[in-house]
């Protein structure tokens, strides 16, 4: 387990998020994006790095991703102009609200449950935590992914 290796994932992974971010913000120039000439000055991050903050909070202190502790912390950091899309918004105020996740995530899209990426987005620093173990890689992601939201 390397905390430091987590911590570089989330480096590569917030900057590259702040960068994709500038591709939806209105007024920027997509062929200057293109171009290799993003805006200036600090960029956001998105609801996809605020997420993977909350997970490697999550094995920092505990050093194992455990749902309820991390959909509450989900729920807890969600601000909303961070871009969270209507159903994970919709998902983590209910938690909020003291709804338990696996009820309001279930919920979701008509009681299908999240249909979302939000897993695959902020799992990085979870296999970069647990890199040297494959298998524990595989149990924590299914563990970070069945939050319910993507």
């Amino acid at each position: 387990m390397s905390l430091e290796s987590a911590y570089r994932s989330l480096d590569g992974l917030s900057v590259g998020d702040a960068l994709g971010a500038q591709f939806f913000m209105v007024g920027r120039s997509l062929p200057a994006l293109i171009a290799g000439t993003p805006p200036a000055g600090a960029w956001e991050w998105t609801d996809d790095t605020e997420m993977a903050c909350n997970l490697i909070t999550e094995l920092r202190d505990h050093g194992a991703v455990n749902q309820d502790r991390l959909a509450a912390a989900f729920a807890d950091r969600c601000e909303p102009y961070r871009g969270y899309g209507a159903g994970a918004f919709t998902i983590l105020h209910k938690i909020r609200k003291g709804v338990p996740w696996r009820d309001a995530a279930g919920a979701a899209f008509n009681g299908a449950g999240s249909c979302g990426n939000g897993g695959a987005m902020r799992g990085a620093p979870l296999g970069a935590y647990f890199a040297d173990d494959l298998d524990k890689v595989v149990e924590q992601a299914r563990m970070n992914w069945a939050t319910g939201l993507g």
